[in-house]
């Protein structure tokens, strides 16, 4: 007998009349707690039914609960959760039928066919699959034959979105009763071709359900139908899930029997929000050596799809999952290329490489420029992953950017510039120039980039200096020596855009010196990166690397004074560096040539005493010759001849290697440095100051007495020229100071005068309190070494001059304390002075000088008012006065 059927229910099937308008807003959530309070209700009912085991009555009110989800008017996100509500309560219906065939109350086939006896078809279907479900537990028919009839039974409903529920009800029950590989089910109640063939059914019906959403209602209800549809797509991705879990589906049967399935039903549905979606599952769902097996099919099928539909977003997520697999591969073997490279033949490049082209010439005039962009960036990741290292598949991909953008921008003539890009364009390209720049490209495999700058004509020139940034941090980033003339100048032509400004840009009157503003900072921060790539200029041979140097100040030099000043000092102390390996070879070559001679000598000294003895021994011989001794003639010229030979063996052991000359001198480089420095004076007066005397201080090294006389007269220039600057002449007195202690090499006049220059500069500084100082430290100029002995350093030890600079920062000292605040803490920084020249030896400066400073110091401390900073000059007095005692 029918269940009993509520008076207020529709009848009919399921499948009859169009999707009802769903009600907004306050409406819907009414709809759904009434529904809800329904389904409640009755399952309440069903319960104490089940309790009291009347299986009539649990059915009746499980068919009236279920006749709540023949609704039309909830959305699809209240429906689910009305549905999910419904699902909690046919659980327990469920295990109330397992109860009763365990007890033998019931058997499967008698509850199978008795839920059939429902009035409606939805309520009957849920029944149907919650007893099948049942059934097939208990093995009392062949899973495959119970399988089968419920995915043909569940046609019954035909409104898509009841139907989409009652289908993917009708996975859920099912997915642990499939006769699997390994199941329980297995044998008998069929094989892993039957559940194969029951997923796929039920995935058929469910997409069409789906697809038919789309053209159902009016037409101005289509932006709500297609998010209903995106809502609703897990209902059918739910089934390939399922599909991907079965174990007996191995790749032979994926090739075979289930792709080929899938793919036909993509292709049919014919629907630009269904196709993407599903191919997007079963690249998500399936492993990568089913995709790997089934790539060609695959990306036939992509060519196949509607004009709607991005196929980019397809091809660039099946691209992004290999090569996460290649990732994973190589990280699994330890980091190494071979395992990435395994894991994905190189077919797959070609596969995708051709699928691309196709594209590129069916869809040529439908894909926008970007698009073309971000699809051949997706192909040059994938390359990049998949293949590491091959640089030729970089170079196909930048091929075939270059041929689309001279199709898309052609230049007005060969020598022109191109056509600017849009923003989203310039910035895909930007993206797929930045790719291949990763530290383990390495600077060889950046060089290697043969269309590299001729893409980076395309994009604007704050985008230039993005992508040569990026080609900077991946040199620097590989740390590989840059030893080829060549290699450095093709590098910095790709990296042009960070040496000089565009071509449009005004050219500053009177450039900033100090980075203030934001752009500024950003300049600062570029030309650091590019300023370390001196330090990658290394060769052996002198002559090339000095040759590297002109070509990176020639490149350098383009930059203007906003960008030398942070470039070209590096390159000073790099070829500072080689000048010192330069004169160490000239000296090897030099001591070389001072042994040969010496050899030589030795040789001709030798030759003359052999010649010597060869006369006595004929004496000897001739006076012999009367007692009958005499000497073969063969011995005699046999003897002479074979220690010549052993002689001269040995001596060509002993010689060391020969060097051969350097072409570029060691003075050609400092004149080479001396051109920089003197270039940057004028912009950089404290900068290039510094520099000279670094220089000075290098060719004092050398020997180069004149080189450093001349780089200290050119510091000594720019500080009387280019230095109004009080603070910045008192840091550079500081810097002339120390070059000239470490400086041992000047004559005597040349030391005098340089020293004497630099005390009159101190005598003259703004500040009286600078001068005092400076004054003071000067005397250490009339007194240095601590070796009195030392030849060299005893025309340096002046001691009237010391006694001279020491009284004349007194006199100073004692003006400034007419002030308000007296200075007390110069004389005790004096006492310091007068005590480290008393320590040295010095016999101008008498105990009796340091006493009286003493007693004046004595004096102005007890005067002194309680002021700020009395007690640390009164902590420094103390340790003095320490030392004296």
């Amino acid at each position: 007998r029918a269940f009993e059927r509520r008076p207020h229910e529709e009848s009919g099937v399921c499948g009859e009349g169009a999707m009802a308008a769903a009600p907004d807003g306050d409406n819907q959530e009414q709809y759904l707690k009434e529904a809800t309070r329904k389904v409640k209700e009755q399952g309440f009912f069903m319960k104490r039914c089940m309790d009291s085991s009347d299986l009539k009555g649990a059915l009746n009110h499980a068919s009236d609960m279920l006749r709540e989800l023949r609704t039309g008017v909830l959305t699809p996100r209240n429906y689910y959760e009305l549905y999910m509500k419904t699902l909690d309560e046919l659980h327990h219906l469920q295990d109330f039928f397992s109860q009763l065939c365990k007890e033998g109350t019931k058997t499967a086939s008698e509850l199978y066919e008795q839920v059939q006896a429902c009035g409606d078809v939805l309520p009957r279907l849920y029944l149907l699959i919650t007893v099948g479900a049942v059934y097939v537990e208990t093995r009392q028919a062949p899973a495959k034959d119970i399988l089968n009839d419920l995915v043909e039974m569940a046609k019954g409903v035909q409104h898509p979105m009841r139907g989409l529920f009652l289908r993917n009800y009708l996975a859920h029950a099912c997915r642990d009763k499939l006769p699997d590989t390994g199941s329980k089910y297995e044998g008998s109640g069929g094989d892993v071709s039957h559940a194969v063939d029951f997923v796929l059914r039920n995935f058929s019906e469910t997409n069409r359900l789906w697809v038919r959403m789309q053209n159902q209602g009016p037409s101005k209800e289509r932006k709500r139908r297609e998010k209903e549809r995106q809502d609703l797509r897990i209902l059918v991705g739910t089934n390939l899930v399922r599909l991907s879990q079965l174990e007996g589906v191995d790749s032979r049967r994926y090739v075979d029997a289930v792709l080929p399935k899938l793919l036909e039903q993509v292709v049919n549905c014919k629907d630009a929000i269904a196709q993407p979606y599903l191919l997007d599952c079963i690249i998500q769902v399936f492993p990568d050596e089913f995709h790997l097996s089934t790539l060609d099919s695959f990306l036939e099928t992509c060519t196949q799809l509607k004009e709607k539909v991005n196929v980019r977003v397809i091809l660039e997520a099946m691209m992004k999952r290999l090569a996460a697999g290649a990732r994973d591969a190589s990280a699994e073997g330890g980091g190494d290329a071979a395992s990435a490279a395994a894991r994905t033949p190189p077919r797959a490049f070609a596969a995708f490489n051709d699928c691309v082209a196709k594209l590129l010439e069916e869809k040529k005039g439908s894909i926008d420029l970007a698009e073309l962009l971000r699809l051949q960036a997706a192909l040059l990741e994938f390359a990049l992953e998949c293949y590491p290292g091959r640089l030729d598949y970089v170079n196909h991909c930048f091929g075939t950017c270059a041929a689309v953008l001279d199709s898309a921008k052609p230049r007005p003539s060969p020598d022109a510039s191109p056509a600017s890009l849009d923003e989203a364009e310039a910035e895909q390209l930007e993206r797929l120039l930045d790719l291949p720049l990763a530290p383990a490209v390495g600077l060889a495999g950046v060089l290697e980039l043969s269309l590299f700058g001729q893409l980076v004509e395309y994009l604007p020139w704050k985008r230039r200096r993005d992508v040569s940034l990026g080609v900077v941090r991946a040199v620097l980033g590989a740390n590989e020596p840059l030893e080829a003339v060549d290699a450095v100048d093709k590098l910095f032509a790709m990296i042009g855009p960070l040496l000089r400004d565009a071509p449009e840009a005004p050219v500053p009157a009177e450039p900033t010196t100090k980075p203030t503003a934001a752009a500024d900072d950003e300049t600062a921060t570029e030309q650091l990166l590019v300023a370390k790539l001196s330090h990658l200029f290394r060769h052996d041979d002198t002559d090339t690397l000095f040759r590297i140097l002109g070509v990176a100040r020639r490149h350098f030099g383009q930059g203007g004074l906003t960008r030398i000043r942070y470039t070209l000092v590096p390159l000073v102390f790099r070829a500072l560096a080689l000048a010192r390996q330069v004169k160490a070879i000239e000296t090897k070559l030099a001591s070389q040539q001072q042994q040969q001679e010496q050899q030589q000598q030795q040789q001709s000294a030798d030759s003359a005493a052999d010649d010597d003895g060869a006369d006595g021994a004929t004496a000897a011989t001739e006076a012999d010759e009367g007692n009958g001794e005499s000497t073969s003639a063969e011995e005699a010229a046999a003897t002479p001849a074979a220690n010549e030979d052993e002689a001269a063996a040995a001596e060509k052991a002993d010689q060391p290697a020969r060097l051969e000359p350097p072409q570029y001198s060691s003075r050609k480089v400092f004149q080479f440095v001396h051109e920089i420095v003197t270039a940057m004076a004028g912009s950089f007066p404290s900068l290039s100051l510094n520099l000279f005397l670094q220089c000075a201080q290098e060719a004092d090294k050398c020997g180069f007495k004149a080189i450093a006389y001349e780089f200290v007269s050119q510091a000594f220039i720019i500080y009387e020229d280019e230095l109004p600057d009080s603070k910045a002449q008192l840091k550079a007195l500081h810097l002339m100071v120390g070059c000239l202690l470490l400086s041992a090499g000047f004559d005597d006049s040349d030391y005098d005068a340089l020293a004497t220059k630099t005390t009159q500069y101190a005598a003259k500084l703004l500040k009286k309190p600078d001068q005092c100082r400076m004054v003071a430290q000067c005397s250490l100029l009339f007194w240095a070494g601590d070796d009195p002995a030392t030849d060299d350093e005893r025309r340096r030890r002046d001691g009237r001059r010391v006694l001279e600079c020491l009284q004349r920062s007194l006199k100073i000292a004692d003006a400034c304390m007419t002030s308000s605040a007296p200075p007390i803490h110069l004389f005790v920084e004096i006492l310091d002075q007068y005590l480290a020249h008393f320590e040295k030896q010095n016999p101008m400066i008498t105990p009796k000088y340091i006493a009286g400073l003493v007693a004046l110091i004595n004096e102005h401390v007890e005067n002194m008012d309680r002021l700020d900073g009395r007690t640390d000059l009164e902590a420094h007095y103390r340790n003095t006065l320490a030392r004296i005692k």
